[in-house]
């Protein structure tokens, strides 16, 4: 479990076929700060699969050893390098193991059977290397166990027992530990570790969903791209970063990923980099979904403007309404295009074409006005919750023709004030409410920043325990109380109830 905790660290931090050299749509970068954080769960991963070690039963002529188990394991000083781009190397100096084993030994000496039993402890200081491999499997992340080196560097015994009458019996005992048992349990560390490494990997694989749902129907595909590339103070992921409709998942889109600049170098433990395609194959899949429309009744327009609208409010701009006279009119808002998004220095821009399709009841689609739209976002990230809100609009009107400037102004008016009151709400609802960082097999982002530059939007975390939800709160039944009145003066009166105390036991009496 701990082991695939690291590598969906290093994997997600949040969480098509491959195709090679793509650019990626989002970078994860898991600094020196995260990889020494990364690298005590794979300590305690190393330390769980060590613990668990069971030598086999041994037996000679004169003696027997059993139930050989390793109770303990600690680590001395650590270290994580960079093999090569994608295989780092855990490196453990003067770890400590501790282990126990029963002894039986035996002998005859003429007539007279001489037996000694008792307990052996082991005390040994292990030097451990293990490199893993950061590889892919298609599009999912995979571990492998490299070079593994455990030479044991001490190894001390103390043999508890009784009835050794023959030093010879003891020595028996003490080479068979020093030689048997110390080559089995070297022996036995590296295989141990790579099988368990074997076993995290395929789980994994199985447990890790490159799709991740996102709003409005649509998932985010964080598969990888390309290897993770290793330096010696860095891991970087290169993720594909594709939105799609749950409902049309090989949705092709008329862009590719640009390239992702250079992620900003920060203390924190991890960061990643969102390019521009992520928010604009998100955009494009909510277009094609036919998401991007609201529409709006005759009672709505009339609180976006402070007054009816009627057909002779738009008749100056569309003579196709003079037919309709006074009859109000209602509204339905759909992007004519996607919307493409841009990321600067001050924040986000989305920029569409939209059309705002008006007619009374009896003629919905009787006129359209064509806009070019500008919304200007600004990003929030508040106690783990990415959120934002519309700060700008900028509407202007590309099907005018010639009008007079009075006739223009009004319309934009119009179109302004159903925009900041009708649409800007609606986006705002929706992005208020944010999308909380998500926690990991119980780990979680704190002192997490949000920052936009050109051509990135920014997000820089680092990782803690978190701690367990308080117990449920259990709710007893009330006490059964007694009927009685109080006899003595030791009575005491608590909250409305009498209580006698009779030697050692109490008596709850109902109130009076």
């Amino acid at each position: 479990m701990k082991l695939v905790l690291l590598s969906v660290i290093l994997c997600l931090l949040f969480t098509a076929s491959t195709i090679s050299g793509q650019n990626p749509g989002l970078q994860v970068r898991l600094t020196s700060n995260g990889i020494n954080f990364a690298k005590d769960i794979a300590l305690g991963f190393l330390r769980d699969v060590i613990n668990k070690l069971k030598l086999p039963d041994f037996s000679g002529k004169n003696f027997a050893i059993s139930n050989v188990r390793v109770r303990s394991f600690t680590f001395g000083s650590s270290t994580v390098t960079a093999k090569s781009p994608n295989v780092f190397k855990v490196a453990v100096k003067g770890a400590s193991a501790y282990a126990t084993a029963n002894w039986r030994a035996w002998t005859k000496v003429w007539f007279i059977n001489f037996r000694a039993s008792g307990t052996g402890k082991v005390s040994a200081k292990v030097d451990l290397e293990q490199t893993i491999g950061l590889g892919r499997s298609s599009d999912k992340p995979a571990l492998s166990a490299g070079e593994c080196k455990s030479p044991i560097t001490s190894f001390d015994i103390d043999l508890e027992g009784s009835n050794f009458f023959e030093d010879w019996l003891y020595n028996l005992v003490l080479s068979f530990f020093e030689g048997k048992i110390r080559r089995e349990l070297q022996s036995k560390i590296c295989p141990e570790i790579a099988k368990a490494l074997a076993e995290q990997s395929k789980k994994l694989s199985s447990e890790f969903q490159p799709d991740f749902p996102l709003v409005f129907g649509t998932n985010v595909n964080l598969g990888l791209v390309s290897n993770p590339a290793v330096t010696s103070n860095s891991i970087t992921l290169a993720l594909r970063g594709r939105c799609f409709p749950k409902s049309m998942p090989s949705l092709s889109f008329p862009f590719n990923p640009p390239t992702v600049p250079a992620i900003t170098t920060t203390s924190q433990m991890a960061r990643i980099s969102i390019s521009p395609y992520v928010m604009n194959t998100l955009l494009y899949s909510m277009w094609k979904s036919n998401v991007l429309k609201k529409s709006f009744t005759q009672q709505q327009l009339t609180a976006a403007v402070g007054s009816p609208i009627t057909a002779n409010t738009l008749v100056p701009f569309f003579p196709t309404l003079a037919p309709y006279g006074t009859q109000p009119l209602q509204a339905e808002v759909r992007a004519s295009q996607a919307p493409r998004a841009q990321f600067t220095t001050t924040g986000i821009r989305i920029s569409g074409k939209f059309d705002i399709i008006a007619g009374p009841s009896s003629a919905p689609q009787a006129a359209t006005i064509s806009t070019n739209v500008d919304f200007t976002a600004q990003p929030r990230l508040t106690n783990g919750v990415i959120s934002g809100s519309i700060s700008n609009v900028v509407v202007v009107i590309t099907n005018a023709g010639v009008l007079p400037d009075q006739v223009l102004n009004q319309i934009n008016q119009l179109i302004e004030a159903f925009l900041s009151t009708q649409i800007v709400p609606a986006i705002n609802d929706v992005t208020g409410a944010g999308f909380k960082l998500p926690t990991f097999y119980g780990y979680s982002f704190y002192g997490a920043t949000i920052t936009t530059k050109t051509n990135a939007l920014e997000i820089g975390s680092n990782f803690r325990k978190t701690p367990p939800p308080p117990p449920p709160t259990i709710k007893y039944p009330p006490k059964p109380c007694i009927r009685r009145r109080p006899i003595s003066n030791d009575d005491e009166l608590q909250e409305g109830f009498y209580e006698i105390r009779h030697n050692d036991r109490e008596e709850l009496l109902c109130p009076y």
